[in-house]
């Protein structure tokens, strides 16, 4: 039996080492079109289904397994009639199983520029580190995880926020908690409020209101369309890891950040309502001026700015794939719960390339790109691939959703269906959410908002060091009726994990 997988990130690598460990004696080969792989350094659990993820980059030649054989090179094709992996180089490689992990390619404004910079893989996260300590001002447009770790982690240097939707980290919060966040900034930039220096020129509020805005001429042949980039540019092999942002420069004071937004967030203070006022999609850009970058905002105003960083999500890397494989809307290859295609019988994806069918999933369990879930795809792939699905445990991290990680320097820990996922059909009246923030504005705030249905909660956002994460995923797990606590759920001064021990 040989089994065949594509792709050298987390999920691949992933893959490829759980069916090294379960079919010792099957044939298992990995293609990657880097020479650089993503693999799982630790895996820290911090409750039974939550945990974190250590990862480092490791080379090809450190996989050493007595069954394992790796090939370095891109892959062109896949022909799921013949079985056959066809390579740039000419090679055919032929499978008896297949696991396609081609990850994701970031999405992009629509132009093309050298002071554009999209984070997506090492390389470029180095070049942009290299770069930024010659920047005055960088624009940021995006509003995802990405976006949140970057300005969390930028020092001395200005900062223009340009977001679509009104509130901070929309992908990830809703306004309740996206507000908390906003005031963890705030109380994060008053160490530079506080420093007194002359500015050498003027600030972007009061540019978007003074500079003269200059003609865009949009000329086809200097900046192709989404599609156009996409064919010129190939997929660069895997992301830049969780601890991207520790290749950036440290020290010095936080950045200098401006909120951008499409509508004004309620109380915008004054003096940054012009850049509220401004915002929305980076649309155009132009490069006369004395700025080496202009963008040009769907309201109209200018801005100039040394560096743009685009960080509007990904989509799945797929469009190179066969019809054969059926996509879900999302584009990514639809798979069921043991990462099989739906459509053809052993082809099997993993990671940021598929779509897990939404009937095949526990009731608190929902698919987001994320480093943790791309590990257990892999994993769970394996399994399936070397027939062990039914005799391997199942993960629990499948019954229901985590995710921890950290913007604006506070621990985020996302349980179940933190943010109403999968209820929408639910009648409003069945549902109520419980929230507190404590020390608002002091370096030990904390949020912590908790989701009900018909007394049974469904998620929870921690945001801080709160030390709920394993009460409530037990309170998750077990569907306990807690309509009897209301609010006081919340109650700082109740232990609740004496009260559900």
């Amino acid at each position: 039996m040989r089994h065949v997988v594509i792709g050298g990130g987390i999920a691949g690598v992933c893959c490829v080492e759980e069916l090294c460990r379960l079919a010792t004696s099957d044939e298992v080969v990995l293609i990657s079109a880097s020479t650089v792989l993503k693999g799982i350094d630790a895996v820290i659990n911090i409750t039974k289904t939550i945990e974190e993820v250590l990862v480092a980059e490791k080379d090809l030649a450190s996989l050493q397994y007595a069954n394992l054989t790796v090939l370095q090179g891109a892959v062109t094709s896949v022909d799921v009639a013949a079985k056959v992996v066809r390579l740039a180089s000419g090679t055919h490689v032929t499978y008896d199983r297949l696991c396609i992990a081609a990850g994701a390619r970031p999405k992009v404004l629509g132009f093309c520029h050298e002071r554009v910079i999209t984070l997506r893989d090492t390389q470029s996260v180095q070049d942009f580190a290299s770069r930024l300590g010659r920047a005055r001002r960088i624009a940021v447009a995006g509003n995802g995880g990405i976006a949140l770790e970057l300005i969390g982690a930028l020092r001395d240097v200005e900062v223009v926020w340009v977001l679509k939707h009104g509130h901070i980290g929309d992908a990830f919060f809703d306004v309740d908690a996206a507000e908390f966040l906003l005031g963890v900034l705030q109380h994060q930039q008053q160490p530079r409020a506080a420093r007194q220096h002359k500015q050498q020129q003027p600030p972007p509020q009061q540019e978007l209101q003074q500079q003269q805005q200059q003609p865009y001429q949009q000329q086809e042949q200097q900046r192709p369309n989404q599609q156009q980039q996409q064919q010129q540019q190939p997929v660069r092999g895997h992301a830049a890891g969780p601890k991207w942002v520790n290749q950036l420069p440290a020290g010095g004071l936080p950045a200098n950040v401006v909120h951008a937004a499409s509508e004004p967030p309620p109380q915008q203070p004054s003096s940054a309502a012009a850049a509220a006022a401004a915002a929305a999609d980076a649309s155009h850009c132009v490069t006369d001026g004395r700025w080496p970058l202009y963008l040009q905002l769907s309201s109209g105003d200018c801005l100039g700015v040394d560096l743009l960083v685009q960080a509007i999500g990904v989509e799945p890397a797929t469009d190179w794939l066969p019809a054969e494989l059926a996509r879900a809307a999302d584009g990514g290859i639809l798979v069921d719960g043991s990462m099989q295609s739906v459509s053809v019988p052993g082809v099997f994806a993993a990671g940021d390339c598929c779509t897990v069918d939404p009937g095949c999933t526990a009731p608190h369990w929902f698919q987001m790109r994320l480093w943790g879930q791309a590990r257990l795809m892999g994993c769970q792939a394996a399994a399936a691939m070397a027939g062990t699905l039914e005799t391997e445990l199942q993960p629990f991290s499948f019954e229901l959703f985590t995710h921890v990680t950290r913007f604006l320097g506070k621990r985020v820990v996302l349980l179940g269906l933190y943010n109403g996922q999968k209820l929408q059909h639910q009648p409003q009246q069945d549902m109520v959410m419980y929230t507190r923030a404590l020390d608002t504005g002091t370096a030990d705030a904390t949020f912590v908002r908790v989701l009900l249905l018909r007394g049974r909660m469904q998620g929870a956002v921690l945001l801080g060091d709160t030390d709920l994460e394993e009460t409530f995923e037990n309170l998750i797990l077990d569907g306990l009726d807690l309509s009897q606590f209301g609010a006081q759920l919340l109650d700082p001064d109740i232990e609740l994990d004496h009260v559900f021990d």
